[in-house]
């Protein structure tokens, strides 16, 4: 049985100017932080799309179950 995904709206709640650049550099850090770590990982899978001939498609595998 497949699972099936449900989007739930988030409600961020309301910060400071100052709260918010804050956060967004934070995210910023952790997701060149996640690119650094993953970067073969990802420029293997990029050329494996590219060599096969077939158009990139960003959508990811289906769930297996496992974390990662």
């Amino acid at each position: 049985m497949k699972r099936r995904t449900v989007l739930m709206p988030m409600l961020l709640p309301r910060i400071s100017d100052q709260a918010a650049v804050q956060l967004l550099d934070i995210l910023e850090q952790l997701l060149e932080c996640v690119r650094h770590h993953y970067a073969p990982q990802i420029e293997r899978w990029q050329r494996r799309q590219r060599d096969t001939g077939l158009p990139f498609d960003p959508t990811p595998p289906p769930d297996d179950g496992l974390p990662f």
